[in-house]
């Protein structure tokens, strides 16, 4: 009987650990832009260094060969416009890419 019930917690709380899991990827987001006037490392390094400590911003991914920026985000936090505004505010317009956001529910 006790190892029927402690099978039964432990598929329970393994569970409740992939629920939680999935609702916190339900909330990340993932954009990337075209990025104009990004030369070289040193605009590599300003956006590295300045992108990721907006808020709701959980990873950022230069590429310079393409001039694109990958960007994760918590959409529960931020959005599209408000990290496009981020780039501008550095002196880097921005078009979208592609955009794989999840809706809010």
């Amino acid at each position: 009987m006790k190892k029927i019930l402690i099978i039964a917690l432990s598929l329970l709380t393994l569970t409740f650990a992939a629920n939680a899991q999935n609702k916190k990827n339900d909330k990340i987001s993932e954009i990337k832009l075209a990025v104009s006037n990004m030369h070289g490392d040193h605009c590599k390094q300003r956006i590295e260094e300045n992108i990721p400590f907006e808020k709701g911003i959980k990873d950022v991914v230069v590429n310079l060969k393409d001039n694109t920026v990958t960007v994760k985000y918590d959409n529960t936090k931020t959005d599209v416009e408000k990290i496009r505004e981020s780039f501008k505010k550095l002196g880097y317009p921005t078009e979208v890419s592609y955009n794989l956001e999840k809706k809010k529910e």
